[in-house]
């Protein structure tokens, strides 16, 4: 269990929930499974899927959920694998071209019917509220899933006054500045990932993978007017562990590694386990968090504040 990949949120609103009000809301919209005719469920599921089980986890300032989302798998090639015998089969019945409406109709035909046949697929997305920094995080760096999560929250409290960080300084212009040579904050090193991309040419896109970003050829891509849109950083959180994350444009967090989350062992008791989890990880991640907000010239005022 942990975030590889997450968006965090400025809460507009002091969090005042306790964990059992926070699980009774989230109990309120449950997960329950996809009917024959539907194509996706989600629902707030019990932190270790046990009928009746705890749907928060709460320690200190920090409480975790997760949203559970199932899809029914569809794809396009096997509907249009059964069209031109029921398209075939209908002409011959009425004597008409299958075209325009016709085609459309019988295209939901053939999606109604085999849709009760497809195979479904679960996605389970972790949700951390950090109470004390006023901050939201969500798996994942999809913007689409991540405003289906926050929708889902929204539906089982009622409101959720929340906005995306925005920063004081266009992080594009912060990263490409350290990827050019300006020293980094204290604690901050860079790591062997990058992207660029041309302001007015979205298609001229270099990416360097594996390699150390000072030298040349990366430095002869910024001349050639290119600027980053996510960069590999590292930041030392004691003599002995660091944290490593690629960090783009839009402030999104994607290849997190932190020091605690490298032992996957399993534990015999789960709900131990995930305490233990949510004890070592939260707090380090705040700790990055920290760090990097200050370091990227921080959030725009009316955020700050808010």
């Amino acid at each position: 269990m942990w975030f590889r990949a997450l968006r965090l949120w400025q809460l507009r609103a002091p969090w005042t929930l306790s964990d059992e009000d926070f699980d009774q809301a989230l109990a309120s919209q449950p997960f329950t499974p996809c009917g024959p005719g539907q194509t996706e469920r989600s629902g707030w599921a019990p932190l270790l899927e046990e009928e009746d089980g705890a749907h928060v986890l709460g320690q200190g300032p920090f409480q975790l959920c997760r949203l559970r989302t199932q899809e029914r798998i569809l794809p396009k090639a096997a509907i249009m694998e059964c069209y031109p015998e029921r398209a075939a089969a209908q002409e011959a019945k009425t004597g008409i071209p299958v075209k325009g409406m016709a085609r459309r109709e019988l295209i939901e035909t053939l999606t109604s019917e085999l849709l009760s046949q497809a195979l479904v697929r679960s996605r389970r997305t972790w949700v951390l509220i950090d109470r004390d920094r006023g901050l939201l995080a969500t798996e994942g760096s999809v913007a689409a899933k991540a405003e289906a999560v926050l929708e889902s929250l929204r539906g089982a409290l009622g409101s959720l006054p929340i906005a995306p960080l925005r920063f004081e300084n266009p992080l594009d212009g912060v990263l490409t500045r350290w990827l050019m040579g300006d020293p980094l904050p204290a604690g901050f090193s860079l790591g062997q990932w990058a992207d660029l991309e041309h302001p007015l040419d979205r298609a001229n896109k270099v990416r360097f993978r594996g390699q150390d970003l000072d030298e040349a050829e990366v430095h002869a891509t910024l001349e050639r007017g290119l600027r980053v849109t996510a960069l590999e950083l590292h930041y030392q959180l004691t003599d002995d562990a660091a944290v490593s994350f690629v960090l783009d444009e839009e402030g999104v967090i994607k290849r997190l590694r932190l020091p605690e989350a490298d032992d996957d062992s399993p534990a015999e008791d789960a709900a131990a386990a995930l305490d233990a989890h949510l004890a070592l990880l939260a707090p380090t991640l705040g700790k990055l968090i920290d760090a990097l907000l200050p370091a990227l010239g921080g959030l725009q005022k009316d955020d700050a504040d808010g």
